[in-house]
């Protein structure tokens, strides 16, 4: 059972690729992303430790059950709605971004709403599926996409036009006090753990989280890769031009194997299925989250027969998802998102240590 613990932290990972960590990180390249780089390991391995320690104290029980057992219900539905509200935010930043990248890439002339639209569909159609069913989708999604993602890290990395001197010059920066975006930016790579909040349902009596150490060298290892590899591609100042720069710099890049010449062509196929991935398994978590803040609300990680609630919870996101597309433009996009980043951080440090806490109150009363 490991394993969809890992999964979930590579999946979070890996799609910091694509979008707003790497343009948070390249604009503060000079005034403390380098040091918040070193910083961010520490910090998301002290997260990381603390709680999967706390969730082993609860077998099978989720963030929403533990709250419910210990606090009022108005209080417990009050506090689970709001981070239902902060994982359903966490993927519309990344599903509206990318109906906006291809159409920009893929058909100019299509319609960014049809776009939209279509991808929602086939995420709120998974979404409703059971836990177990959404984490058999991620394993396979993963697996089948991982041997792309790390084609495309080697292909950049032994590119003739990589730059090892620009890499050097940013790399100098390191002695600059830590930025707050760059710090929350890069703690996010590391914050696939908290998606036990949901998925800890899933896993059985005695379980015990084992190779841990895993984590914070493979989240550094993606961490570097996110902020150097454009570097080395574009330089230290033409790589500040750009918004969606991990796109250009895929797209800069040739491949010579036949119909598949431009890079970007499989950089976007791949990252669309981890655009829909990601938003399944957010959704998913957002619509547990509220189910429990419903009257009669209980746990189930495999139903064979979908309630009804599971389709109206995830249509309301759809249509909040299009209203936010409507109402908001590209750079109020990016720039809410940046400011979702800092949000997140510290929400995340206080659901942590909030757990953290019940599980050494739960440790003292066994």
């Amino acid at each position: 059972m490991n394993r969809y613990f890992f999964y979930n932290f590579a999946c979070v990972s890996f799609m910091n690729l694509m979008l707003f960590v790497p343009y948070v990180l390249i604009q503060h390249r000079y005034d403390g992303t380098v040091m918040s780089l070193v910083i961010a390991p520490v910090v998301g391995t002290v997260l990381l430790y603390m709680y999967t320690s706390a969730m082993s104290r609860f077998p099978g029980m989720g963030m929403p059950d533990i709250f419910r057992e210990r606090y009022p219900r108005w209080f417990s539905s009050m506090i689970i709605g709001g981070f239902a509200i902060m994982w359903w935010l966490s993927s519309v930043f990344v599903i509206v971004a990318y109906a906006i990248l291809i159409n920009r890439f893929f058909n100019p002339d299509a319609n960014t709403f049809v776009i939209l639209f279509m991808l929602l569909l086939a995420c709120g159609y998974a979404a409703t599926r059971s836990s177990l069913t959404v984490m058999f989708v991620l394993e396979i999604l993963l697996l089948l996409n991982a041997p792309f993602i790390l084609f495309i890290l080697v292909k950049m990395l032994t590119d003739t036009q990589f730059n090892w001197d620009a890499v050097h010059v940013a790399a100098n920066y390191v002695v600059n006090m830590p930025n707050l975006s760059a710090l929350a930016a890069a703690t996010y790579i590391f914050t696939g753990y908290i998606s036990m909040s949901l998925y800890n349902r899933l896993m059985p009596p005695n379980f015990q989280y084992k190779y841990r150490y895993i984590y914070p060298v493979f989240g550094f290892a993606v961490l570097l890769a996110t902020f150097f590899i454009p570097i080395g591609l574009h330089g230290t100042e033409a790589v500040g031009q750009y918004v969606y720069i991990w796109s250009v710099t895929a797209d800069s890049l040739i491949m010579q194997y036949g119909f598949i010449e431009r890079l970007l062509f499989l950089f976007l196929i791949v990252f669309l299925n981890l655009t829909l991935v990601f938003t399944m398994t957010a959704w998913h978590q957002a619509m547990e989250f509220v189910k429990s803040c419903l009257p009669g609300g209980k746990p189930e990680v495999d139903n064979h027969r979908i309630p009804v609630s599971n389709y109206v919870i995830i249509a309301v996101f759809i249509v909040f998802t299009l209203a936010y597309m409507f109402l908001v433009n590209e750079k109020e996009n990016v720039r809410y998102a940046s400011y979702w980043l800092i949000l997140r951080l510290f929400v995340e440090i206080l659901l942590v240590v909030w757990i953290f806490v019940l599980s050494r109150r739960r440790m003292d009363r066994t």
